[in-house]
């Protein structure tokens, strides 16, 4: 009789801005807990940190968070005319130079993430080709990042259309998917302040 195969287990890491670094902390807490995942994926800044973790690359990326100051945040803002803020080609050049740019089906562990087709509002899937292409794409935030071009397509921001992206993890074969939704507590908070009978229409208490 043969034993029960381990079920998969998925990291889904969802979009939330600068407070994508807390995925560092849930990923070191899962593994100190033996929860190693075998899928990961990610939108936005998820995918960042999890394409890192995908790598083995997360301590360097960690120790590089922590490093930052204010005149380096500033060192990447490349101004563009048109269509976003930051163009992101100084950011992504500081991670061609200081991280390995592996193919995403040559990762230690299997990671896509998401991106939205800018035209069609279409959700895009990227499972293949240069992992800091596919990150880059999934974190341009119309409006401060330019788009990214893949074959016939403009490519931005994967929060748009899956912010959290627990559908991707489980195409991928995870039987279960840890995700972690960090926009949830602000929607709570927003939902409980306009939702009190003590608060007017506007969600101003009275």
């Amino acid at each position: 009789m043969t034993s029960p195969r381990r079920p998969r287990v998925g990291l889904a890491l969802g979009s939330g801005s600068a407070r994508g670094w807390a995925h560092i902390g849930v990923i070191r807490a899962l593994v100190k807990a033996g929860v190693v995942p075998d899928i990961v994926c990610g939108t936005s800044i998820g995918a960042l940190v999890g394409a890192a973790y995908a790598a083995g690359e997360l301590d360097r990326l960690e120790h590089w968070v922590l490093g930052l100051g204010l005149r380096e945040v500033a060192g990447f803002f490349d101004v563009s005319l048109s269509g976003g803020v930051i163009k992101g080609a100084r950011l992504m050049d500081f991670f061609r130079r200081n991280f390995a740019d592996l193919p995403i089906d040559e990762l230690r562990v299997p990671f896509a993430t998401v991106a939205t087709a800018l035209h069609s509002g279409a959700e895009v899937w990227l499972r293949d080709g240069s992992t800091i292409d596919a990150v880059r794409a999934s974190i341009a935030l119309p409006g401060l990042f330019t788009p990214v071009r893949r074959e016939e397509s403009l490519l931005v921001d994967g929060g748009l259309v899956n912010p959290v992206p627990v559908s991707l993890a489980r195409a991928m074969g995870a039987d279960i998917v840890i995700a972690v939704d960090l926009g949830s507590d602000i929607l709570g908070r927003r939902f409980r302040a306009t939702s009190s009978p003590e608060a007017s229409p506007g969600g101003v208490p009275k």
